[in-house]
């Protein structure tokens, strides 16, 4: 299960994910990332500090997100692995 938590300010989209990034709660984050206008999605910071694991298809979402702009809070050993790995991927924005 994962909670999808979404506050927007005037200058930053904030979201939240608690529990597991995979199946299809990964197809419900893409759902709210595709609903975002596309200029608001470079102001997005995504938390992924309460996250407990991302499967595949999770990761390829977060990379996409990541390559449109978006940035990421992160903590503990997983998630700023998953977080790294992002900004090291082919077609990762310098």
């Amino acid at each position: 299960m994962l909670k999808i938590m979404i506050s927007q300010s005037a200058d930053r989209t904030r979201v939240a994910l608690a529990g597991r990034l995979v199946g299809p709660w990964v197809e419900e984050l893409r759902r709210c990332w595709d609903e975002a206008d596309a200029d608001r999605r470079e102001r997005w910071r995504v938390d992924l500090r309460e996250t407990t694991h991302v499967d595949s298809e999770g990761k390829a979402l977060l990379s996409e997100m990541f390559r449109q702009g978006a940035t990421f809070q992160a903590q503990g050993c997983l998630m700023l692995a998953i977080v790294e790995g992002l900004a090291a991927a082919p077609g990762a924005r310098s």
